[in-house]
């Protein structure tokens, strides 16, 4: 077998797991798109590392459970990247959404909440760990820029 063959082998997932990449993105994309506007709130738009590091975020929400899926939920979020970085965050929300039907808004179904999963764990749990996930990021983060800001501000009363 030749390597290309083997590339296009590995390429092809089953209609499970892409809807399940589907889901999964659907899942961090709030995540992912408030941390876009909270940087370019901040700094304007995101350069490649700022993106890597909001993808990354995002990610750390998930439970990936096979490659393929791993594979194609990164493809989704390099798609995102690269639309963002050609025109604009509109542009690439518009297309998350025309694509996969994305939404800003976590949502659990009150009808879901309280019922144990088929899986066996709870959807409010579950989101609520997700929540707690992601203001933990977010207070890192905040922290962080603290720290920094107040190196800078030591900084400049030391050269006056």
């Amino acid at each position: 077998m030749t390597d290309h063959q083997h590339e296009n082998e590995e390429t092809i997932i089953s209609e499970e797991e892409l809807n399940q990449a589907v889901q999964l993105f659907n899942q961090a994309y709030p995540y992912f798109i408030e941390e876009i506007d909270r940087v370019e709130a901040e700094r304007g738009k995101l350069n490649d590392f700022q993106l890597m590091i909001a993808v990354s975020h995002a990610k750390q929400k998930l439970e990936i459970i096979s490659w393929n899926c791993r594979k194609t939920v990164n493809a989704i979020f390099q798609t995102f990247v690269e639309i963002y970085r050609r025109t604009s965050k509109e542009e690439a929300e518009d297309w998350a959404e025309e694509t996969f039907g994305t939404s800003r808004i976590r949502f659990v179904p009150e009808s879901d909440a309280g019922q144990i999963a088929p899986e066996g764990v709870n959807p409010r749990i579950h989101e609520l760990k997700l929540q707690i996930q992601a203001k933990e990021a977010e207070l890192l983060l905040l922290y962080q820029e603290l720290v920094q800001l107040q190196e800078q501000e030591q900084a400049s009363q030391r050269e006056e």
